[in-house]
């Protein structure tokens, strides 16, 4: 077989390999499983943020804890913020630097 014969081999196994990945992104419409659609404009929005009411730090809203309090839908960064709220503790001191 010697080099010549090894070296064939590498090329026509990338060649197949590069086919293959091709073929595979045809047939999933251009997307890449497993990855994360990026916005095509700057119009397009792939997560809305939410703003936690005790401390006031933005997160993305797939990342809150929901909750609803006083017949209204709240959302929160963590367990400890969404229970001070609920006990009326005053905000914490991320409350002033965000606004």
């Amino acid at each position: 077989m010697g080099l010549t014969g090894l070296l064939k081999f590498v090329l026509i196994a990338l060649a197949v390999w590069f086919l293959y990945r091709s073929v595979r992104r045809l047939m999933s419409g251009g997307e890449q499983p497993g990855r994360r659609p990026v916005p095509k404009g700057p119009d397009q929005v792939i997560d809305v943020m939410v703003q936690d009411p005790q401390c006031g730090i933005y997160l993305p809203k797939h990342e809150a804890i929901r909750s609803i309090v006083r017949d209204e839908e709240r959302f929160f960064c963590s367990e400890a913020c969404r229970d001070g709220f609920i006990r009326g503790d005053q905000p914490g001191p991320n409350k002033e630097d965000a606004q």
